[in-house]
């Protein structure tokens, strides 16, 4: 029985845009990765670590985990955690992540506060500015309590922001902050901060694709339609228009076909796919704003791919695939009649 394999190359990390059902982050709980100390060896998968004081842990005993088997434990502010996305300038995201303190660590944390911020980058690399989403705050004495009163408690630390002009990446950094009297000091820092369950999210881009993104070999005669959930509107009694981009030219929108202009639907008609082609589309989105300035969102790029109109169910004799069994089938016979490629067998030639 013949099988066949269909290549596709995925075009994903236009996560550019996310979407409020999709976390941007890839390990967003921390859950992949050898448990451990930083320094020396990355060991929390998808994320860069810089120092030496912090872990990969497990620790549920003390409270250490928000959800899954496993949390991120820093102490000390020469140590910290990133990880880049890819955005797009004027698109507007939602950022949140969970800290906890734990109150047996070293008598509680103080002397330092977590900060989970997001710093934005243009094409060159170039740092365009920093923006502080949240923070846990640390006691500043001894005794005193941390701003989760009491501590054991996890914090929702959460807020939306906009990316700027140029801006094509943002860097999500969750690190802790001394300040002893107004100068920064690690060595004065108590206890430890965990961090768990981050996110980043498109707050107004379309979500739910149909075809679901990355769809493989789907029969061509049977993918008659494109639909998509619109997000909601920033002021309520407001109507979400979009356009539709579609093609098969990766770059997105590149030489694709606009093949719906600003309107109010959550699905375009499509026909005539080819057999094993990669597609491409992306969903804009039009909010009107109030009575403010229309404001536009651009969307993810989804993908998938065709097999044949047959699917997967080939006719026996059907050699090339094509759905027919005819000459053709017989000319690839022909050309290799008594061929053998059996490498246990002495005979074969």
């Amino acid at each position: 029985m013949k099988k066949k394999i269909v290549l596709l190359v995925i075009l994903v990390m236009g996560f550019a845009a996310g979407n409020a059902l999709a976390n941007a982050l890839l390990n967003p709980s921390f859950e992949l990765g050898s448990l451990g100390r930083f320094g020396g060896v990355q060991n929390v998968t998808s994320w860069t670590t810089v120092g030496s004081n912090g872990w990969l842990t497990s620790d549920a005993w003390c409270g250490g985990v928000h959800s899954g088997t496993k949390a991120v434990k820093l102490w000390e502010c020469d140590t910290y955690l990133y990880q880049d996305i890819s955005v797009i300038a004027g698109n507007r995201y939602d950022f949140s992540v969970w800290a906890y303190a734990y109150s047996g660590d070293n008598s509680g944390f103080r002397l330092a506060d977590a900060v989970f911020k997001v710093m934005w980058y243009n094409d060159v690399n170039a740092l365009i500015s920093t923006e502080e989403i949240g923070r846990f705050y640390g006691a500043q004495t001894q005794g005193e309590p941390c701003d989760t009163c009491p501590y054991d408690i996890w914090k929702f630390i959460s807020g939306s922001r906009t990316a700027p002009s140029a801006a094509v990446k943002s860097r999500v950094y969750l690190c802790l902050v001394g300040d002893v009297g107004g100068v920064i000091d690690n060595t004065q820092i108590a206890g430890s901060i965990y961090w768990d369950d981050a996110a980043v999210n498109y707050s107004y881009g379309a979500s739910n694709p149909n075809p679901a993104n990355g769809s493989l070999n789907l029969v061509p005669s049977e993918v008659t339609a494109l639909s998509w959930d619109r997000p909601a509107p920033r002021h309520t009694g407001d109507t979400i228009k979009c356009d539709v981009w579609f093609g098969t030219d990766g770059n997105m929108p590149g030489t694709n076909t606009k093949i719906l202009n600003k309107q109010d639907t959550n699905s375009v008609a499509i026909s005539s796919l080819a057999p094993h082609q990669n597609y491409y589309w992306r969903v804009d989105c039009y909010d009107p704003n109030g009575s403010g300035p229309e404001i536009k969102s651009e969307g993810q790029t989804w993908t998938f791919n065709t097999a044949d109109n047959c699917g997967s169910s080939y006719m026996p004799g059907d050699i090339n695939g094509d759905c027919y069994v005819d000459l053709v089938d017989l000319d690839k016979m022909a050309d290799n009649w008594l061929k053998c490629n059996d490498g246990s067998n002495p005979q074969c030639q």
